[in-house]
């Protein structure tokens, strides 16, 4: 590997390194507002819609089912060392769910892994 290629790598790892997609985002937490809950079943299946949560700024939630009925309200923590969601009440409390934190798509997505076939996203693409 020539000279000008092995500083043409390390040019763009660090590039890739100090770019904002690159966990920056994750420290921060995830974003106020509406997260879609999906499951994708064990064998190949479409996606289950099981409700959504929306987060609010000040560490509170509220969880709906699907048809927009309230589930109930708690309140949550973003630890940024973990880089995942800590549900201290409420209904995400009380059935142990995850809460592993994730920015894809270039920071369009937030991601919260609440079981490892269920996924909760708040995307900016979504209406």
């Amino acid at each position: 590997m020539s000279l000008r290629t092995r500083v043409l790598l390390v040019v763009a790892l660090v590039a890739l390194a100090l770019s904002p997609a690159f966990g920056q985002p994750e420290a921060e937490g995830p974003r106020p507002g509406k997260y879609r809950i999906f499951t994708i079943p064990a064998a190949k299946g479409i996606p289950l819609f099981l409700g959504w949560f929306e987060l609010e700024k000040g560490g509170r939630y509220k969880a709906h089912l699907p048809g927009d009925r309230l589930l109930g309200e708690g309140e949550y923590e973003y630890q940024a060392a973990s880089k995942s969601v800590a549900w201290k009440t409420g209904p995400y409390k009380d059935d142990k769910w995850g809460g592993r934190f994730f920015v894809t798509r270039e920071g369009k997505s937030h991601e919260i892994y609440l079981k490892p076939s269920t996924r909760a996203t708040n995307s900016i693409d979504a209406k």
